[in-house]
């Protein structure tokens, strides 16, 4: 892999761990993941260790002669050793290794595409890296595309400020609180969002006072607010029903530059 900032890698790194908040404590929710460049961009597609309830692409602009695939085993070893490298690194493949070079220093990490994708895993880098590619199919522009081919639309898709949306979010931290849970209604054209528990502090932010959308109410998880404090501009949010197939209301953030987070409501 050619010469990149130290910098982006780093944050693109945090930003694939998805970390939230269990019992007060932050859990990364990605451990692992695979670098991949298609010459444009660099960027992450991973699947929550759940495997079910998130799927998350993230990425920046990063151009290179070819194609090419780092397996990332444990992504907290590989920030440990970035941050001893200097402001240009860059990252080669070998046997079941992975080598990181910056200017006169070289470090060697174990682990290759055959690693599991985290510790208890029955599943390989490869193998989780396909299970996600083959998930972000199921996406085509804003529309899901079910197993059967036909697709289903956003019942409502609403433009925020990411720094807005981040300070609605973050109010969950009130008091210690960290409860990772976000409800989102709509009611009366409004669009609002509340977290906290009252007994400590329980927020409601309003977001957007005209949008066009049947009420609904849906709660997610996932530490959102861990995602948007690395983004800013605007963020679009789409709404999909999946209550005809008892899965209820699931949820994409899209950002200016393509990533996205789609994350599944809690039932």
């Amino acid at each position: 892999m050619k010469g990149v900032p130290r910098k982006a890698l780093e944050e693109l790194l945090t930003a694939t761990t998805r970390p939230q908040n269990v019992n007060g404590k932050a859990i990364d929710q990605v451990e692992s993941c695979v670098l991949m460049s298609d010459g444009t961009a660099l960027r992450t597609l991973c699947i929550v260790k759940d495997g079910t309830t998130s799927l998350s692409k993230f990425s920046f602009a990063l151009e290179s002669d070819q194609p090419f695939n780092i397996p990332v085993p444990d992504i907290s070893r590989l920030l440990g050793v970035l941050k001893f490298h200097s402001d240009v690194v860059s990252l080669d493949l070998g046997d079941e290794k992975v080598v990181v070079r910056s200017k006169g220093k070289q470090t060697t990490l174990l682990g290759g595409f055959n690693a599991k994708s985290y510790a208890n895993s029955q599943s390989n880098l490869t193998e989780a890296q396909t299970r996600a590619l083959e998930r972000a199919d199921s996406f085509n522009g804003d529309n899901y595309v079910l197993s059967d081919g036909s697709t289903r639309p956003p019942f409502a898709s609403i433009t925020l400020d990411c720094k807005e949306l981040h300070e609605a979010l973050r109010c969950d931290a009130i008091n210690g609180q960290r409860l990772n849970r976000y409800t989102f209604e709509s009611k009366h054209g409004e669009l609002l969002v509340t977290v906290g528990d009252p007994f400590k502090g329980e927020t409601t932010t309003l977001l957007d006072d005209n949008i066009h959308a049947d009420d609904f109410v849906a709660t997610f998880e996932g530490g959102l607010e861990n995602v948007l404090k690395h983004y800013s501009l605007d963020v679009k949010l789409h709404f999909y029903n999946f209550s005809p197939e008892g899965q209820g209301i699931r949820m994409m953030m899209e950002f200016n530059n393509g990533d996205w987070v789609f994350q599944c409501g809690v039932l």
